[in-house]
């Protein structure tokens, strides 16, 4: 029997088909209400406590649910390769259990001397013996933590820059299969405390709304302060030049309290931390001269028998790895040696690819909007609104938390941030963007070596 079909559902499935075969870009479908993305926190414990502020908890595994009232804590351990849930006299065992909060009830998460309040749900499994933690939010929901994470400014202009920003940046992760982290790897999020009212004001007033270059989601990388010039992604990564992330001027970040400095440090301690992290015996170092946008390009390290090359960001996060995140700031610096101590003397705070905050920030303060800061920071991208991308509540994400990597599917609709908050938005606000990304480096690239890695790649570093 031949059934009717309408056009719209041909035209649909189309769509979908053409899509999941890459031939149509973000966008050009509606997304999906629910998306799992596995993320890998860079923390990790086997035990952990679990609470609500207000309402109950549903907690759930394969077998069975029940109900924890609020202010009772659950007492969560690795035991025999399941996770074991305990609060009062229940206890609740399997593979995995999901923690499911009443609207307006945050779940906050003690492990260690850290506790994290959050919005929406949490699953939680394990491998190895160690916990991996999901925290499954409603996109809109995300991108306002990350914007207060992140940016953490007050102004509302540059908060929608970089509300669109961070979406843009979160969304082509998950087009293109990679996974999102919490933190520096992917972009900082940390819950409820820091959606603040400005954040959550401005992922609503863009909701939906991402960067786009020929139909595709831009490179949406972005960091700290650019000096008072953009790097372009090829001088950075030595990747194609893209027309969005061309070098210029930026006369708005020559007012970032990272525009200019300058770290000294003795011969003996740089040339150790080198030898160190290029695996030989650093006797002398020869810079490139710096390309267009004054960046560093490459640094040869000697030896007394032979000599390597490594990339300016190599050089830059083995520095940074021995020395802290502040001592070289950018890879556009010079440097100069004098009775066995290298001056190093620099401008900004970060790659200096894309959006600068600081310079965002000061844009918006000249009066600027959210797009005429995009516009000067992604030139050649334009603004466009995802369908099916409405305010808050809408597509979901996981965010994996406490985790080595895994993958789930959403099941349940969960509690928003403005659930949660409801009317009393008087959260965390800082009056400067939050910089943390920088310290826990685990990766070095060296140019010429057998075993060189993929730089690491993030929208601050």
């Amino acid at each position: 029997m031949n059934l009717p079909v309408s056009k719209s559902f041909l035209t649909r499935l189309v769509a979908v088909m053409l899509l999941a075969l890459g031939y149509l870009p973000a966008g050009a479908a509606d997304l999906p209400k629910d998306i799992a993305i596995n993320v890998m926190d860079h923390l990790s414990s086997s035990s952990l406590h679990i609470s609500a502020t207000s309402g109950t908890v549903r907690l759930s595994s394969n077998r069975e649910s029940v109900l924890i009232d609020a202010g009772q804590l659950i007492q969560i351990s690795v035991r025999n390769g399941q996770i074991e849930a305990k609060s009062g006299s229940r206890v609740i065992q399997g593979s995995r259990l999901e923690f499911q909060s009443d609207q307006r009830t945050a779940l906050v998460l003690n492990f260690g001397t850290e506790s994290r309040a959050y919005a929406g749900a949490l699953e939680i499994s394990q491998a190895a013996g160690n916990l991996k933690i999901v925290n499954r939010v409603p996109l809109e929901d995300y991108i306002a933590s990350v914007v207060g994470s992140e940016y953490g400014f007050k102004d509302l202009e540059g908060s929608k820059a970089m509300a669109v920003v961070a979406r843009t940046f979160a969304l082509r992760a998950i087009q293109s299969g990679k996974p999102l982290y919490d933190n520096e790897r992917s972009q900082v999020y940390r819950g409820l405390s820091h959606a603040t009212s400005v954040a959550l004001q401005a992922a609503q007033e863009t909701a939906g709304q991402v960067l786009e270059y020929n139909g595709q989601l831009i490179e949406a990388v972005y960091s700290a302060s650019n000096g008072g010039y953009t790097a372009s992604n090829a001088s950075i990564w030595g990747s194609s030049q893209l027309p969005y992330l061309r070098a210029k001027k930026d006369p708005w970040d020559t007012s970032s309290p990272h525009a200019t400095w300058e770290w000294s440090v003795s011969e003996a301690q740089l040339f150790g931390a080198l030898s160190s992290a290029f695996g030989m015996s650093v006797r002398d170092i020869k810079f490139a001269n710096s390309g267009a946008d004054g960046r560093v390009g490459s640094i040869e390290l000697r030896s007394s028998n032979n000599a390597k090359t490594v990339t300016g960001n190599a050089f830059r996060a083995a520095i940074s790895r021995q020395f802290g995140s502040k001592a070289l700031r950018s890879t556009y610096f010079s440097s100069s040696e004098r009775r066995g101590t290298y001056t190093f003397s620099g401008r900004g705070f970060g790659h200096g690819v894309g959006l600068s905050q600081w310079g965002a920030h000061f844009m918006s303060g000249d009066g600027r909007s959210y797009a005429q800061i995009l516009d000067f920071y992604y030139s050649s991208a334009s603004i466009k609104r995802l369908p099916s991308s409405g305010g808050l509540d809408q597509s979901l994400i996981e965010i994996p938390v406490l985790s080595s990597g895994s993958s789930y599917s959403a099941s349940a609709s969960s509690a928003s941030l403005s659930d949660v908050l409801g009317d009393d938005l008087a959260v965390k606000t800082s009056s400067s963007p939050a910089r943390n990304m920088w310290d826990t480096l685990t990766k070095v690239v060296s140019e010429g070596s057998s075993k060189s890695q993929k730089p690491l790649r993030r929208s601050g570093w």
